[in-house]
């Protein structure tokens, strides 16, 4: 792991008892300790979660708005200042680039969340359609780092920390605001399917702002959670993730996603092939199951109906929240309509093993 980027929270975090695994080119806390109590904590309670590894692109100009709205597959002429919307960023053969959310500060200015991964692929993808479109585009990744807070708690810890004026924000919208000397973009937003927040601030400033909520917080400890807990929390909620949900072979609609494709929006560049898959199956799509088994089928592993060979798992994880395993599938086209029925499996480790299609964890329950 020595090769791999280090948070800047990195030695805070070691101090914290955390693990560390490899992902997206960084050295990120896996758990400080169960990830299982992670998750749960982060569902009945709050935990922090830093994804100071996630890039951040500045789209900015006088066409910002259209080059944007030319490139992604949603709306971006619905959000007014102040609130964000999440897209798919897709090429004109409709799979996908990338998945993000876009903060509109300002009709010439936007903040784009991508994935840690793609931040290369993103920037070159924007400035290769930028054309003539009157616009910026700059890598801001090394200027921010990024906390999420997730859980019931985090209005009233955000309120305690910054005050209920500040933080009565809706579902999808940020405020700007400085604490002291630290300039903050405060966001409704999360991948956990919980309420909650992610904050935004200078790079320099991550370790002063920790230090502020440790302090503003005592002497109730934070409570963290790491990278684990981050993709069972996600799994539930049914989010995708880039590479797995949704990639360069899998479009939005393929992907369930097709709440995020615009078509009354007028001509975007994917339009075209996403209208092809408008409504119907063309090579197939992205479903959720649990396992009838404590055997947890993972990515690439096959999935069976009445014995052949249907289609492939894309993500697998446990559910404290079902007790059991949980996951995505891709299925081929021509088993798509046998969804509801019985008789699938999934191969584990050359054992088949019972499975069930159907909706995430939370959405059942919801």
């Amino acid at each position: 792991m020595n090769d791999l980027r280090k948070l800047p929270l990195h030695t805070y975090h070691l101090g914290n008892a955390a693990r560390f695994t490899s992902f997206a080119g960084w050295q990120m806390p896996i758990s400080y300790g169960s990830s299982l109590d992670e998750h749960m904590a982060t569902r009945k309670e709050y935990s922090f979660f830093d994804v100071s590894h996630m890039g951040e692109i500045e789209v900015s100009g006088a066409e910002a708005t259209d080059f944007l709205n030319f490139v992604i597959t949603n709306d971006i002429r619905k959000c007014k200042d102040g609130q964000a919307i999440y897209s798919p960023l897709c090429y004109r053969n409709g799979g996908t680039v990338d998945d993000l959310i876009v903060y509109k500060v300002s009709h010439q200015n936007y903040l784009l969340c991508v994935n840690a991964s793609n931040i290369s692929k993103d920037l070159d993808f924007l400035e290769e359609h930028k054309g003539s479109f009157n616009c910026e585009v700059m890598d801001r990744s090394f200027h921010f780092s990024q906390l999420a807070l997730q859980g019931p708690r985090s209005f009233e810890l955000m309120s305690k920390f910054f005050g209920t004026r500040i933080v009565n924000i809706d579902k999808m919208h940020f405020k700007q605001f400085n604490l002291g000397d630290i300039p903050i973009l405060l966001a409704r937003t999360g991948y956990t399917g919980e309420d909650g927040f992610e904050i935004y601030v200078p790079e320099k400033k991550i370790t002063d702002l920790v230090a502020y909520f440790e302090k503003a917080n005592a002497p109730e400890k934070l409570s963290w959670a790491g990278i684990a807990a981050r993709d069972s929390l996600r799994l539930e909620a049914g989010f995708a993730l880039y590479g797995n949900e949704l990639s360069e072979e899998i479009s939005p609609i393929q992907a369930g996603l097709s709440w995020t494709v615009s078509f009354d929006k007028g001509e975007f560049l994917s339009r075209s092939a996403l209208f092809k898959d408008k409504g119907k199956i063309s090579r197939g799509r992205v479903l959720h199951f649990e396992v009838h088994s404590r055997r947890i089928p993972r990515s690439g592993a096959r999935l069976y109906f009445s014995g052949k060979e249907a289609g492939k798992v894309l993500s697998g994880g446990f559910s404290p929240i079902a007790d059991c395993p949980v996951g995505s599938a891709w299925l081929n086209a021509e088993f798509c309509g046998y969804s509801n029925m019985s008789n699938w499996e999934a191969d584990v480790r050359g054992k088949k093993v019972p499975i069930k299609i159907c909706k995430p964890v939370l959405c059942k329950r919801n």
